[in-house]
């Protein structure tokens, strides 16, 4: 059955980043066609809008922005989606579409600024809809709260306490190459038994990679836009080397 663009969304806008080999081109809503890299504002479901501004900022330094979302007939290689919080069954398999169409999808979860409430159902659409298994944030700059965080056996300190030496403010990736990126923020840990692990802080998994369907899902427990947008080189560094692949 197809659906309607309006129905899946929800209203949702989208600002897209088209470039093709061979050239920039302005894509036609009217016509099947390959949309290279994609990035999708999520209006209110995006917590983070300064994430947003980010990955705008480092995308569109050699390339053009489309501000429509095209028809359903348009494909895409590559997806990003900042600062995801607030999740519906709508929008989830909206993402799991893409990656059952062959999608690759950079899902940025902005989870550490919900409220608990907001941060459960976010917790339950992600292991539905992706089979991530996430725990509640950790505040990097917080002693007290990382002191305090006990992490479940399979999280990277085998049950464990983080102690505030341990927490320290970078994310080290280790795919597609090693790279360190300064995090002052929350980061969301995540099971290394359901992908493989491309980032850490310190022993604690915090992004991972996974096969779904004909697609890619990379998911980002660290928010990485914040940083795109103050200019740091690692982070988009590590961007252009994903969203080439």
């Amino acid at each position: 059955m197809r659906i309607s663009r309006r129905s899946i969304l929800g209203g949702l806008a989208a600002t897209l980043l088209s470039f093709r080999t061979g050239g920039l081109n302005k894509l036609s809503p009217w016509r099947e066609d390959l949309v290279d890299c994609a990035l999708l504002d999520l209006c209110s479901h995006c917590v983070l809008r300064e994430s947003l501004k980010g990955y705008r900022a480092a995308l569109t330094d050699d390339h053009h922005l489309v501000e429509y979302f095209p028809e359903s007939t348009s494909r895409y290689r590559f997806v990003i989606v900042p600062g995801i919080g607030s999740m519906d069954a709508a929008l989830a398999q909206t993402l799991s579409n893409l990656l059952n169409a062959g999608t690759h999808l950079l899902l940025e979860s902005g989870a550490g600024f919900l409220s608990p409430a907001d941060f459960a159902v976010h917790q339950r659409f992600l292991l539905r809809y992706f089979g991530v298994s996430v725990l509640p944030p950790l505040d990097l700059w917080s002693g007290k709260s990382v002191d305090h965080t006990f992490l479940p056996v399979g999280y990277g300190y085998s049950g464990k306490q983080l102690t505030s030496h341990e927490s320290i403010p970078y994310v080290t990736y280790n795919w597609p190459d090693e790279i360190r990126v300064r995090d002052f923020s929350r980061v969301i840990p995540v099971s290394p038994k359901d992908g493989d692990v491309i980032g850490r802080v310190g022993a604690v998994p915090v992004a991972l990679k996974k096969r779904m369907a004909s697609g890619t899902l990379i998911f980002l427990g660290s928010p990485l836009g914040p940083a795109l947008r103050s200019g740091d080189p690692e982070a988009r560094t590590w961007l252009r080397l994903v969203a080439t692949l």
